[in-house]
């Protein structure tokens, strides 16, 4: 996730278990830890093509209220879809 810096502000994890076909994701951060993040990786997940997918997506919060996502997000969702 970027901040308007050449650093992240973190980094966005999607985990896959293919035997129960489900997905879940988490955040870590690297600025403003112990401000508000929200993670979302929307259920449930849909087969595409053979392949199952899932939309995701995370946001945070800077100390000033300013609340930025991750990087590929689809602007106007606000979330980024996997296949596997």
């Amino acid at each position: 996730m970027r901040s308007g810096s050449t650093l992240p502000a973190g980094t966005v994890y999607v985990q896959y278990d293919p035997y129960t076909r489900t997905f879940c994701g988490f955040a870590l951060k690297s600025r403003w830890v112990g401000m508000a993040t929200d993670m979302h990786v929307r259920e449930p997940a849909w087969e595409h093509d053979g392949r199952d997918c899932v939309l995701f997506g995370a946001r945070m919060s800077d100390p000033q209220g300013n609340q930025y996502f991750h990087q590929s997000a689809n602007a106007a969702i606000g979330y980024t879809r996997l296949c596997v």
